[in-house]
């Protein structure tokens, strides 16, 4: 059941990367964020302003306009059980030319500047399609690459590189990790509902079954029962999550499922929530868990709200979704989309099964990502940055 789905980022708008050093899939960079300025590749120094060192020393001048590149594309960890993965935009490709720095515990509030480390040597940005090509890149033997896109991150290693010519790379090598012996993956609490399993999404985009754990547990992904499916009687409730302010700052990343019903929400737990996005939390919202939203000031004054409205086709008939491309990233999402097969019937479109009307428009500073206009005028897909206005 999908009614409206709310990504809710905390700490502002998320940090990318300069498509000018990146991938030629790229779309054209949205002025209104902060980017990621990758460091020369060639010409004298390392990054920040360091002298030549290391992988630096390991580029090499081309004759005739050739290059030494690394080309791919980044894929989700999807095993073959799945089938096939899907291509990752927006995700940073980069050889360090220093050890990586750990991740920090907890919510944070990150900082573009602390988002790639290891004092990359050559950068891309890979484009809607997932691809990406790398350009100057050092020769050498056993060259590391780092896969990244927020705090899912994998380092692997090139066996060799091959001057003056592209050097294309294989699916396994430059997909996300599928658990924590192959790469950071963000710590995750889901409060699973009886109407949208999206702990099994998280299964198929291949995180392995071995992190789903008690929040006991060593676990990237920490179960918690609102109404939905459980790790059995010690699973701890929703309550335990979101009525402790300290144990919501665990997590990277909180996803909440629809109940199946307009389940109340306590005030104090809404007021950890919103303090938790202030702080950097991301949250993930399906459906009727629009009961953390809907009441509760700054999410109220997000959007138009019609909450449990009737719904807006008979017997829960598909509705066509209209992607928003009036922004450069909802450019690249329809773009995304038609990559991965799943627009209908024609591009710039999706059906939504089972449509819900629970908000029918946006409020600045919120974005509007996917929407309806027949039969009747609705939200099913928006975002929106905390702390609201800044």
């Amino acid at each position: 059941m999908l009614g409206a789905l709310v990504a809710l980022v905390g700490c502002g708008l998320e940090p990318a990367v300069h498509p000018a050093s990146g991938s030629s899939t790229s779309p054209e960079p949205d002025p209104e964020l902060p980017y990621f300025v990758p460091p020369p590749g060639a010409g004298g120094t390392s990054g920040a302003g360091k002298a030549c060192d290391n992988l630096c020393l390991k580029q090499v001048q081309c004759t005739n306009g050739a290059t030494t590149t690394l080309s791919g594309t980044v894929y989700a960890a999807t095993p073959p059980i799945y089938g096939s993965p899907d291509p990752i935009y927006n995700a940073l490709v980069y050889v360090p030319n220093a050890p990586l720095t750990p991740f920090g515990s907890g919510v944070s509030c990150d900082t573009c500047a602390a988002w790639a480390s290891g004092s990359p040597v050559a950068v891309a940005l890979t484009g809607p399609d997932g691809k990406f090509s790398i350009k100057n890149v050092p020769v050498a033997n056993n060259l590391p690459l780092v896969i990244q896109v927020g705090r899912w991150r994998r380092q692997v290693v090139v066996p060799s590189v091959k001057a003056c010519a592209d050097n294309a790379l294989p699916a396994e090598l430059t997909r996300l990790p599928r658990n924590q012996r192959e790469g950071d993956i963000p710590m995750i609490s889901i409060a699973t509902g009886k109407a949208d399993a999206l702990e099994c999404l998280l299964r198929k985009i291949g995180i392995d079954d071995s992190e789903f754990t008690l929040p006991t547990g060593k676990g990237r992904v920490h179960v918690y029962a609102a109404n939905g499916a459980t790790l059995g009687p010690s699973t701890p409730s929703i309550s335990t999550l979101t009525g402790n302010a300290n144990t919501l700052k665990r997590y990277d990343m909180v996803i909440f499922e629809c109940e199946g019903a307009e389940i109340k929400k306590a005030g104090p737990d809404k007021n950890n929530v919103i303090a938790y996005a202030n702080a950097g939390g991301r949250l993930f919202f399906t459906h009727y868990s629009y009961t953390w939203l809907y009441d509760v000031e700054p999410f109220q004054s997000t959007a138009t709200w019609t909450p449990n409205a009737p719904r807006p086709t008979s017997n829960d008939a598909p509705i066509s979704g209209l992607i928003d491309q009036s922004f450069p990233k909802g450019m690249a999402f329809a773009r995304w989309l038609e990559n991965v097969g799943a627009t209908s019937p024609t591009p710039g479109q999706i059906p939504i099964a089972a449509p819900r009307k629970d908000l029918i428009a946006v409020r600045a500073p919120a974005q509007r990502w996917i929407h309806t206009t027949a039969p009747t005028s609705t939200i099913q897909h928006y975002t929106f940055n905390m702390p609201l206005g800044t």
